[in-house]
């Protein structure tokens, strides 16, 4: 991969008949160049923590008594990490013979693109991890004495399916608040880790067009 990203700096990202100093153009590629290079790194660190994090869950969840529970996450975390691969499949396939700053612009437009896809495939992902957990410890020892608790204070509360209606409302009304903020979760959580690599590729990218005018 890195051998074919290189490529694409020879061309640089300024028109051959424009004389700008050498030295200059050279700079902003491999800036150019760096930066996508960090890119990759930072996804391949963040595939295999996904991997690693899905396995530790299972083998946890499964050694204290919650082994369809592990499975579940682990099965969900791989949805994931399929998303990522879709997303890295369509990333090879920009076009690697045009110039570093138009190689950085459709780089771009590939990453909105697949912050849009995550955004949606967490919209799933929030709301049914906490009803998977929810369920779980509904089928607890703790869970079943809270729940024979309420029954006990509150006899005449309708129950559906061994819970208190009201419980099953705020249940599902946090499930709801998780589905409707799961782009806002997700932009945070993305900008912790990736925040100030995007903001020096728009900077990049910036000083690029300033140069080109």
């Amino acid at each position: 991969m890195k051998q074919s990203i290189e490529t694409i700096w020879k061309k640089g990202f300024i028109k051959n008949d424009v004389l700008i100093a050498p030295k200059i153009n050279h700079l902003y590629d491999k800036k150019s160049q760096n930066i996508v290079d960090k890119f990759h790194r930072m996804f391949e660190i963040n595939r295999k923590a996904i991997i690693a994090g899905a396995v530790v869950i299972l083998l946890v969840l499964s050694f204290i008594g919650a082994p369809f529970l592990g499975i579940f996450i682990f099965a969900s975390l791989f949805v994931l990490l399929h998303v990522g691969k879709q997303g890295m499949e369509k990333l090879n396939q920009l076009d690697k013979n045009t110039s570093s700053y138009h190689y950085l612009k459709s780089f771009v437009e590939w990453k909105k693109d697949v912050v849009s896809v995550y955004e949606k495939t967490y919209r799933f992902f929030y709301p049914i991890l906490f009803l998977a957990l929810v369920i779980r410890y509904r089928f607890s020892g703790d869970g079943k004495t809270i729940i024979n608790m309420i029954i006990t204070e509150w006899p005449d509360s309708y129950v559906l399916f061994g819970i208190p209606v009201f419980l099953l409302i705020g249940i599902l009304m946090i499930a709801g608040l998780l589905i409707y903020f799961a782009g806002p979760i997700y932009r945070k959580d993305l900008d912790l880790v990736y925040g100030s690599s995007f903001r020096k590729l728009d900077e990049l990218i910036a000083e690029m067009e300033e140069l080109r005018r």
